[in-house]
């Protein structure tokens, strides 16, 4: 175990070193090489309808995903209910997910068909460790999927993104909260939660409050000594349960359970145009079952697709029902070297942990 957990952890700094240097000449999360992996024209209608035949012999596919886990279970319950394959789901957090793949790739033992996750170091990685398969399902050729944008780098695919906001239970803090700094009252300290910086994408997030709201936010916000979570999940429960009055980093999904009678209040934070971060698809070259892996990613970026895995969430194409249609954020790699992780990561700790 000792060697796969140092190999994990030696392949993700080659993950973010990988950010650095640029991955087969891709400048942004939306260009491509001169040569692009990715097939020319959608796939003829007879030879994908052969591949969705196959699909269904293979009979099951399995998901690693960082999106929210209901959501993924009514995605997967769809899907099988259309084409009769079996979704195993395995919903972890980014920086736990890069050591499972790691491992299984190392070993030469694939579980995972379909990876997707928020850390474009982690997917730079993959793409130098030429791990990956383009996507070749028609819903990429579409008409509302901009390719120019979300495809890349090397053969991946943006199909979703995570949009959080701030949530507060309005029995306890009956106020409510209008924008970040209101997060600073000092009747929320200790109360309210903050994410731990585990992953690029929760590293992008604390940047971007700086960005947003000057340099001495963060000093500001541990100061209120908050409670510590590792997904923003837990800590929308903890919202609802009453464990914290407030937090500025829950998903969506809290609508929902505001709507089921949940003390909890959501909004949008810098009047909506609040931070997200892009979901990376990929599917592995060595999935078990790499027909079905191409018609579940095909289908995830469905408007029907984007409606489910993406509910009250960020959706990469328009019109897809109660989702939050967005323009994905481009995260600055300089930021993500593994030296400035570590640096902002211990910054962070002397804030937050002191």
């Amino acid at each position: 175990m000792r060697s796969i957990v140092t190999r994990s952890r030696s392949v993700a700094a080659v993950i973010a070193v990988a950010a650095v240097a640029g991955v087969g000449a891709t400048a942004s999360h939306g260009a491509r090489s001169a040569v692009s992996p990715f097939p020319p024209k959608a796939p003829k209608p007879a030879n994908w309808n052969a591949l969705i035949s196959r699909a269904k012999q293979e009979g099951s596919v399995t998901i690693y995903s960082a999106q929210a886990p209901a959501s993924l279970a009514d995605f997967a319950a769809k899907f099988k209910e259309k084409y009769g394959i079996n979704v195993t789901v395995n919903r972890q957090v980014d920086s736990v997910m890069v050591q499972q793949i790691t491992a299984e790739q190392g070993t030469g033992k694939p579980v995972a068909d379909v990876w997707v996750q928020a850390s474009k170091n982690y997917t730079l990685g993959a793409v130098k460790n030429k791990w990956v398969a383009p996507p070749v399902g028609p819903d990429f050729y579409a008409k509302i999927y901009n390719r120019k944008t979300l495809l890349g780098p090397g053969p991946t695919a943006i199909v979703a993104a995570a949009v959080l906001g701030m949530a507060w239970n309005p029995s306890l803090y009956p106020a409510g909260i209008k924008d970040i700094p209101d997060f600073l009252d000092p009747k929320l300290t200790g109360k309210i939660g903050m994410p731990q910086p585990t992953s690029a994408s929760f590293i992008d997030w604390y940047l971007w409050l700086e960005e947003t709201y000057g340099k001495s936010i963060l000093p500001k916000l541990a100061a209120q000594k908050p409670k510590i979570y590792l997904s923003s999940l837990t800590m929308m429960q903890a919202v609802i349960s009453g464990e914290i009055s407030a937090s500025p980093f829950v998903p969506g999904l809290a609508l929902d359970q505001k709507k089921a009678g949940a003390p909890i209040d959501f909004k949008l934070a810098n009047k909506g145009k609040t931070w997200n971060s892009p979901f990376w698809g990929m599917i592995l070259k060595n999935a078990p079952h790499p027909n079905a892996a191409q018609l579940l990613l095909d289908f995830m970026v469905t408007r029907e697709g984007q409606a489910l895995v993406q509910h009250l969430a960020g959706a990469i194409v328009p019109g897809a029902p109660d989702t939050l249609y967005v323009s994905p954020r481009v995260p600055n790699l300089k930021n993500f070297t593994p030296a400035k992780i570590a640096d902002f990561q211990a910054r962070w700790k002397a804030l937050f942990q002191p």
